[in-house]
């Protein structure tokens, strides 16, 4: 009798495993990445790309290899390097020692870990921290500020808003199962009606604001035929081109020569409308009797 086939190990005490280091990280490790890269969103999902890779990487890896891994991949993360962190205390600091002292104040490595994270040697990680907190001194951030601000991170660690929790263990368990992320909600395509209505009220006004150029209707003539208006013949324009024309000096002149004659006599007129013409003329008369008075013989 044929042996039955060997039944192939079962993957669930890895899973266990996996999703207990998972669940036991995941908060440090996004509070590490916010502090990073300063926005919420753009931690989690670079969180969860590090979490996806570590789940192939966990595969084949012993378990007192897995901290060191996944910190290793967290801090590979493009948005870590690139982001601006949102803590004052650490404004001082650029993105590499910032996760050199991140990676002790949050994630809680000791030194020979946090360098094979960083993948130098523990000397060299050593130097950087140092370097990290003499810039801190020098920025006026005392060794008592930097234990408040470990203190603060560590509660925000343990009291993250249930939201967020929430959306890490979503998160959590689509890694596990190795599902895809969810496609970004598209936003709903615009009514075209709002830009139609808009554009043909924009037409309307343009209509409104050019009837207010047009010339008004001529009268009706008796018997309800309308009259057609009779415009005079313009006047001649010299010769020459338009720009000539119009920087003349002269050009009011040259363009309706006939305002001369009222130009001419202007002066004239604004006198007897003035009333001192009648003045004057009044003035002539009373004198005038005298003078024929003196000439009769």
């Amino acid at each position: 009798m044929p042996s039955a086939a060997p039944t192939p190990a079962s993957p669930a005490p890895v899973s266990s495993a996996l999703s207990a280091f998972l669940r036991g990280i995941e908060r440090r490790a996004f509070v590490f990445v916010q502090v990073q890269c300063g926005r919420d969103e753009v931690a989690q999902a670079a969180l969860g790309r590090a979490m996806r890779a570590f789940r192939e990487v966990s595969a084949h890896s012993p378990l007192s290899a897995w901290p060191a891994a996944f910190w290793a991949l967290l801090v590979a993360q493009a948005e870590l390097a690139e982001g601006q962190s949102d803590i004052p205390e650490l404004g001082a600091l650029s993105s590499g020692p910032r996760a050199a002292l991140l990676l002790r104040i949050v994630a809680g490595l000791d030194f020979a870990h946090a360098a094979q994270v960083l993948g130098v040697s523990e000397p060299t990680y050593r130097f950087a921290l140092q370097r990290a907190l003499q810039q801190l001194g020098d920025a006026g951030v005392s060794y008592a500020v930097l234990g408040a601000l470990r203190e603060r991170l560590h509660r925000q660690v343990k009291t993250l808003p249930p939201e967020r929790a929430e959306a890490l263990a979503e998160l959590r368990a689509r890694v596990l199962r190795d599902a895809p992320e969810p496609a970004p909600v598209a936003a709903p395509p615009s009514s075209p009606w709002p830009r139609r209505l808009a554009w043909a009220a924009l037409a309307l006004l343009a209509l409104a604001f050019g009837a207010t150029f047009w010339p008004q209707a001529p009268a009706l003539a008796p018997g309800g035929v309308q009259a057609l208006p009779v415009e005079p013949a313009p006047a001649p324009m010299p010769a020459g081109s338009d720009a000539d024309l119009v920087t003349h000096p002269d050009f009011a002149q040259i363009a309706a020569p006939e305002d001369e004659a009222l130009a001419t006599d202007l002066a004239l007129l604004s006198w007897l409308a003035s009333g001192e013409a009648d003045a004057a003329l009044g003035a002539a008369e009373e004198s005038t009797p005298d003078a024929e008075a003196d000439d009769t013989p």
